[in-house]
């Protein structure tokens, strides 16, 4: 009797090991993209297992969920039927393409080379909005940057059906949009599919994946690999001229009538994208004329530090596939695409054309881009290159990787970077990471380009990072003095930086009102290259920070977290520094301590965002920090949100300084109204007290299709404070700039 079941549960263990392994359905007959899922082959496919990913892992699900794949020759089908017992519970707060606003979703996140590593995410809400992004480095965020990127955009489609039993999707999905490597006429990839049912924070997913990591839902590395047969190379070519118009406005100072006046610019431009498959592998993107009128403005922010703020690329042209090119230093980065195209003060530079390779051949993944620039009033002509390779070695979640950058100056200036890098997966969630970089800069004298000791970034990094269990990561990294990648972002140079943090997170029991919740501590310190000692934790000290923090996610309330922050800075002879170009900053050594606490809003509420406050010590003084980033959804055509963000700074009266208190006004208003599917209007405004402007981007647009676009951006700055920047100088005009600009893409398929 015991034998009978024994074989009985190994039989029960196979079968569902095949049903959770089972491949996606290759179909012949053609399908009608509406919603309803009434195709023979929809009733034939059996559906993949889901688990409850949260609240509880592996908990009870509330409602039922069904998840199925096919496929014919040219495009992946997704289906998804999503049922409610209370059709009340169904949440659907957007109509704009890529504007997620806590929705109810349903997702698939395709690994399309199964590299662990990259992966495209498509998902929509219960009225069939389209979002779609890009995933890079296994989904985990770092350095600064994100790993997920909105700003991606693709071709493929989606149609929903509401009912009072739920709702229901079909995605429509090009394999020529995914990017996917054939070989022998089958093509291997990672699948990830979920539902989001935002009323309850109650995530569904398949395969069975638990909450370890931050974004383990979107993991590559996890995603369960199927084999898809039959599959031959389609090599579409896509091209998208643009037509823009518009005048800009500027205002300049007259200096022998000391007087403003404006400047108007009238503008008509072409211009063109292309994007062709060199092999289902391989993408061969090229520009001409390149525009990027219709990207969103730069979020202001406050620099509270001695050194360079980092802003986000939003550009599309960057987007595809952009994680294949990072070549990351902790925050710092040798390949920073913002380089191109703008110069160092934000201001866009033509991008007379060029173009980029993205793929992967077999185990290795390739990226080249090459850009010229045309002559601006800052900087003269520039050529831009950029060679990226990574090999997978050893497993699939390990490579040795390289890159080389190039900036090359009409004005005979250069400047060339070369590095390589490991990322290696000892065993389970164990790193070793291994990177070294050198630039050669034709600015320095000729005797000292080539010393790697003087112009090199090295970095040594062990680490297990998950959301459960015990987490660490050090690492020592060490800059050199004259390490100048001109095509990247570093933040301090002549310093050698030792890190490590410590945590442990835990699931909280199923009768717990959390989530999750989490310990950790980090502490990061700097030395001057010229005074360090590897076993010293003091000499040659630049600055150090020792963090505490305890975070909680509640399973219906939001988040909650605490942290302790010690810091310790050293300011050199000769570097003191005016704060916000206010306060006098003295040469001396400064012990600082800060206490802060974050409430992050529930996600299931209509209203939501984040609230932070910190009050402690800063150099000489105190400081008191409050940010709220409010939203509201007011309907699925209606959403408001911004941000506020007071910094209050007191210092006591000493020698050099004129101001001692100053109050930071920083706010944001975005507003976003839609039409329907195809067409919105969005306002996005910015004040700033330290900067004395306000600004205002307005960007109205009409989706014709996928590739298909009417843009009308309205962009205006305006002085909030016109006094005269000096004695005997006029008053500051009423708006420094402001452009209004029409602009007009069309894609054609052959």
């Amino acid at each position: 009797m015991g034998k009978f079941f024994g074989c009985t549960l190994i039989i029960l263990i196979i079968s569902v090991g095949d049903v959770w392994a089972q491949q996606p359905t290759r179909i012949n007959e053609e399908i009608n993209l509406d919603g309803v899922l009434d195709e023979s082959f929809w009733q034939s496919i059996t559906s993949y297992p889901v688990v409850q990913y949260e609240p509880v892992y592996r908990g009870e699900m509330s409602e039922k969920t069904v998840f199925k794949i096919a496929y014919d020759d040219n495009y992946l089908y997704v289906g998804g039927a999503l049922y409610y017992n209370d059709i009340d519970d169904m949440t659907s707060n957007s109509l704009v393409r890529d504007k997620y606003s806590q929705d109810d979703i349903f997702a698939i996140v395709i690994d399309g080379f199964n590299d662990n590593q990259n992966a495209t995410w498509f998902f929509t809400n219960p009225d069939g909005t389209r979002f779609d992004f890009a995933v890079s480095n296994d989904a985990s965020s770092g350095g600064g940057r994100s790993s997920r990127n909105a700003s991606w955009n693709t071709f493929w489609d989606v149609a929903t059906t509401k009912t009072n039993e739920g709702w229901f999707a079909e995605m429509k999905i090009p394999f020529s949009s995914i990017g996917i490597q054939v070989e022998d006429n089958i093509s291997e990839m990672g699948i990830i599919m979920y539902r989001l049912i935002a009323s309850k924070n109650e995530r569904h997913v398949f395969p069975d994946i638990p909450p370890k990591w931050g974004m383990g839902f979107a993991k590559p590395s996890i995603a369960q690999d199927f084999k898809l047969e039959g599959l031959e190379a389609k090599n579409p070519l896509y091209v998208t001229p643009y037509v823009l118009g518009g005048v800009k406005r500027l205002s300049e100072y007259d200096a022998t009538n000391n007087e403003y006046y404006y400047e108007d610019d009238t503008q008509l431009e072409l211009g063109f994208d292309a994007k062709y498959n060199l092999t289902p592998n391989l993408t061969l993107d090229v520009t001409v004329n390149t525009d990027f009128a219709q990207v969103e403005a730069d979020d202001q922010q406050l620099n509270l530090s001695r050194f360079s703020l980092f802003f986000p690329e939003k550009r599309q042209f960057f987007q595809q596939r952009a994680g294949i090119y990072d070549f990351l230093i902790g925050r710092d980065m040798v390949f920073y695409s913002r380089r191109i195209g703008l110069d160092s003060s934000g201001n866009p530079v033509r991008i007379l054309g060029g173009g980029r390779v993205t793929g992967r051949v077999g185990n290795l993944d390739i990226g080249v881009m090459n850009l010229q620039t045309a002559d601006s009033e800052n900087l003269p002509s520039e050529n831009f290159g950029v060679v990226r390779l990574k090999k997978t070695v050893l497993n699939d979640r390990s490579y040795l990787g390289g890159i080389f950058t190039s900036r090359l100056g009409a004005n005979g200036n250069s400047n060339v970077v070369y590095g390589v890098d490991t990322d290696i997966n000892t065993f389970d969630n164990q790193f070793v990471e291994l990177r070294a970089v050198q630039s050669i800069d034709s600015d320095l004298p000729s005797a000292e380009r080539t010393n790697f000791d003087e112009t090199s970034m090295l970095r040594v990094s062990v680490r297990s990072l998950t959301e459960t269990g015990f987490s660490y990561q050090t690492s020592y990294t060490r800059t050199a003095e004259n390490f100048r990648p001109e095509l990247g972002f570093v933040r301090i140079k002549g310093i050698t930086q030792k890190y490590l943090t410590l945590g442990y997170g835990w699931l909280a029991k199923e009768e717990s009102m959390f989530t999750i919740n989490k310990l950790k501590a980090f502490y990061v310190g700097r030395f001057y290259n010229t005074d360090h000692e590897f076993f010293s934790y003091e000499k040659g000290l630049q600055s150090r920070s020792a963090n505490f923090i305890w975070e909680s996610k509640f399973k219906k309330i939001g988040e909650l977290g605490m942290e302790l922050v010690l810091t310790k800075e050293d300011i050199p002879i000769g570097e003191s520094f005016d704060l916000l170009g206010k306060i006098f900053i003295p040469s001396d050594t400064y012990s600082n301590h800060k206490y802060k606490i974050l409430y992050r809003l529930s996600e299931t509420w209509k209203f939501g965002g984040n609230i932070r406050g910190g009050i402690g010590t800063f150099y000489d003084g105190d400081i008191i920090e409050f940010e709220f980033n409010p939203y509201f959804y007011a309907s699925r055509k209606v959403e408001i949100g911004g941000s506020y963000k007071l910094t209050d700074l007191r210092f006591p009266e000493r020698a050099g300084r004129t101001t001692t208190d100053f109050t930071s006004h920083l706010g944001q208003f975005k507003g976003q109204f839609s039409f329907d599917k195809k067409a919105s209007i969005s306002a996005f405004i910015q004040y700033s007290n330290v900067e004395e402007l306000i600004g205002a981007n307005i960007r109205f647009r009409y989706n014709f299709r996928e590739g298909q676009d009417l843009w009308i951006v309205l962009n205006e700055t305006s002085y909030t404070n016109r006094d005269p920047r000096a004695f005997g100088m006029p008053d500051l005009p009423m708006m420094q700039s402001g452009s209004i600009l029409l602009k007009y893409n069309h894609t054609f398929g052959f």
